[in-house]
């Protein structure tokens, strides 16, 4: 995933230098991105702003810490669990259903004005 976010971030920045945020589909590929922003002498969050998804405790150790999108994992479980017990008693499927979740905002993103 880290390998991805830094290709993707290459390519990024080589089609759209311009770009001023990334919103990466995991924390990893976040990390990937940031690594090759900062490789290419940009800084975060003053020159483009970059967000991951997962709040792996790794977003709290990279510099600058990585703002992320957290998921309450223990209800994603709980729910999931209840519904496939509820599928195999009456053999109907599950209906879709949202969490809740946050965004932890840490230092990777500003607001642009």
């Amino acid at each position: 995933m880290y390998e991805s976010g830094s290709r993707a971030m290459e390519a990024i920045l080589r089609k759209a230098p311009e770009v001023t945020a990334v919103f990466a589909a995991s924390d990893e590929m976040a990390i990937g991105a940031l690594s090759i922003v900062t490789k290419h002498g940009m800084n975060v969050p003053e020159d483009i702003s970059i967000m991951g998804y997962d709040d792996l405790r790794l977003a709290r150790m990279v510099n600058p810490p990585l703002t992320t999108v957290r998921q309450p994992l223990y209800d994603i479980g709980m729910i999931a669990s209840e519904k496939l017990i509820g599928m195999i008693e009456t053999g109907e499927p599950a209906k879709s259903q949202i969490c809740t979740h946050s965004i932890v905002e840490r230092q990777t993103v500003r607001a642009i004005t």
